[in-house]
């Protein structure tokens, strides 16, 4: 595991003309190169309003942080992640910036403390450490995402999703500082899971399949697990299960998956 400042930056901004006619278009502002040597598969900006920094995932094996300077405007590399075996396939920050998560063709989910400025515990030195790296998956992890735990899975107040090419959806908890495989999803999808999407709420879930369909899970309590399925064992966690399969949502494979906005009255 590696977080190594890069050898060089080179970014190429164009600034744009603020003028009436084109207030409301968009402009190319900068075009961030230079550092990763293989295609960019995922891109995510950071949550936190007190600075404006991006990280892309490439199959290069790496990730890198961009930052962006008022003073030159400009985007600068300060970070680039190492540790995933080959390509890394998408980047997802939580909701409060103090956490990344990267999944790749290894087969695992790695998970990043954040140590940026404005962030809980952060500085100005914007470190990265990985507390966690999740094996589990048999197959690479196409997709990853943060949802909030609601006291229903471990002692955490956020929980981790992924979606890989094994077919299955795998929930991880964390529980004293560790992080753990609470719950897995199978035999919903026929193919490869490519996306997923969470509720404003976190208590809905939409999987997107290589098999053209779409799953809606619905997240369950522990108690009302013991309730409406007590077929199932005991637990302390709470449990997902499929209320809503659109199988014939797309004749081919669907890449991508995402939900509406709480104010869209969903979730």
């Amino acid at each position: 595991t590696q977080q190594q400042q890069p050898e060089a930056t080179t970014t190429t901004t164009t600034k744009s003309h603020h003028s009436k006619e084109s207030a409301s278009s968009w402009v190319l502002h900068s075009t961030l190169d230079g550092i990763h040597e293989r295609t960019i598969r995922c891109v995510a900006f950071c949550p936190l309003s007190s600075s404006c920094i991006l990280a892309a995932a490439s199959f290069d094996a790496t990730v890198t942080i961009w930052e962006y300077n008022q003073e030159t405007d400009q985007w600068d590399c300060t970070t680039q992640l190492e540790g995933h075996e080959n390509e890394v396939k998408y980047v997802a920050w939580n909701a409060t910036g103090s956490l990344l998560a990267t999944c790749g063709r290894d087969k695992t989910v790695w998970i990043w403390e954040t140590f940026l400025e404005g962030s809980i515990g952060g500085s100005t030195d914007n470190e990265f450490e990985c507390i966690a790296v999740l094996n589990g998956h048999e197959g690479d992890v196409k997709c990853v995402k943060f949802a909030p735990s609601h006291g229903i899975w471990g002692d955490g107040d956020e929980i981790v999703v992924s979606a890989s090419y094994d077919d299955s959806v795998k929930i991880w908890a964390e529980d004293a500082g560790d992080w753990y495989c609470a719950y897995s999803i199978q035999d919903i999808h026929k193919d490869t899971i490519w996306s997923l999407a969470l509720s404003p709420g976190g208590g809905r879930l939409v999987t997107a399949s290589a098999d053209g369909s779409l799953a809606i899970l619905k997240s369950y309590t522990p108690t009302e697990r013991k309730e409406l399925f007590p077929e199932l064992p005991d637990g302390t966690n709470g449990i997902w299960k499929c209320v809503g399969l659109l199988e014939e949502a797309h004749m081919s494979t669907v890449y991508c998956i995402d939900y509406a906005p709480a104010r869209a009255g969903h979730g």
